[in-house]
């Protein structure tokens, strides 16, 4: 297992597992401002979650050393000591906030509300009970919020991001960035209803507006006013954006059928009736882009004035930043283990 100086907060599943050492004897004592054991029962404990998470990941869980998550439990000791002699405190409604936070992320990932209790499930899922993991948040909050005070000179050094860098990541990374098969698209749109008669009525409709604009006796733009049902598209001469061909969402509201005549119908040309999955279509394709692997100064994707070059240096950034955040963390970690006393008691 690779050492790692900071604290580490992630929840992982518990196995058993016996040491040569008591049960009942410490396996280190730590003294900051006050001393305090380390069971050998909380090592047990938080070995048998390494070695879970190591089956999990396909690794070999004797890899596991328990000396050195001994001083992560040490680290930790350290960091909640340091934390409360500096006057940091976190409250039961910092951690509600960030709990309730981590609802609105998990709902905007999916795409979908969840009621409170079915955010509990997923908490008690992957976390044993909501309580263990509102443990985990303050835990993380406590070292956010003691390096920030700590170590704000370090954090705030403005990082930068060389051209040769972000040249190097874009040769290694280049068959990643390729635009699919695209075509942007206007449409009239009438909604299916629960009536059948209605829907025949609305699909012949839709025919006679077909052959229309077929003959030019009727212009596109006129017949998206007169008979569209769309109203957000409506007032945009149909415009509905962008559709691109691995749009897996897109494909599952609209329909393989929508999809087809959508990509194989040429620029500036109409479509006969389409039907989707929620109505019935007549399609005006605006501009089509065929795939290709995107140069560093294209867009990511039509709809968005960020460029390649942007995202990689926003990615390389986000990167630095976070080996700087560690980096700070280890710092304040060496800081503390300078003032503690720390007893290591226990032996493989």
């Amino acid at each position: 297992m690779k050492r790692i100086l900071f604290l580490v907060t992630t929840v992982l599943l518990a196995s058993t597992m016996l040491f040569a050492a008591p049960i009942g004897a410490p396996a280190a004592t730590v003294r900051l401002t006050k001393t305090t054991p380390i069971s050998v029962a909380d090592l047990e404990a938080e070995v048998a979650r390494y070695q879970a998470s190591a089956v999990q990941s396909g690794t070999d869980p004797a890899s596991v050393d328990p000396l050195q998550v001994l001083g992560l439990l040490i680290n930790n000791e350290l960091f909640r000591q340091g934390a409360a002699r500096d006057g940091v405190k976190i409250t039961d409604a910092m951690i509600d906030q960030a709990y309730a936070s981590q609802k609105t992320n998990i709902e905007s990932t999916y795409g979908q509300k969840l009621s409170d209790e079915e955010f509990k499930q997923v908490i008690n899922a992957n976390f044993g009970t909501v309580e263990s993991y509102k443990k985990m948040i303050g835990e993380q909050l406590m070292v956010d919020t003691y390096v920030k005070l700590k170590k704000a000179a370090e954090l705030n050094k403005p990082v930068s991001i060389s051209e040769t860098e972000v040249s190097s990541f874009y040769r290694k990374n280049k068959t990643q960035f390729v635009s699919p098969e695209t075509v942007k698209l206007s449409h009239i749109f009438i909604p299916f209803t629960e009536d059948e008669v209605t829907n025949a009525k609305n699909k012949d409709t839709l025919e006679r507006v077909a052959l229309q604009l077929r003959s030019g006796s009727l212009t596109f733009e006129k017949a998206v006013v007169e008979y569209s049902q769309d109203t957000r598209s409506k007032t945009k001469a149909g415009d509905i954006g962008w559709l691109t061909m691995d749009d897996e969402q897109a494909l599952l509201g609209l329909g393989d059928t929508f999809f087809d005549v959508a990509f194989s119908t040429e620029v500036g040309d109409t479509s006969g009736v389409v039907a989707s999955k929620t109505g019935y279509h007549i399609i005006k394709i605006l501009a089509y882009n065929e795939t290709k692997i995107l140069a560093l100064d294209d867009q990511i994707n039509p709809d968005t004035t960020t460029t390649i070059r942007d995202y990689i240096t926003a990615q390389l950034t986000g990167a630095k930043q976070q080996e700087v955040y560690y980096a700070a963390i280890n710092s304040l970690v060496e800081d503390l283990r300078k003032s503690a006393s720390v007893n290591i008691l226990y032996k493989k």
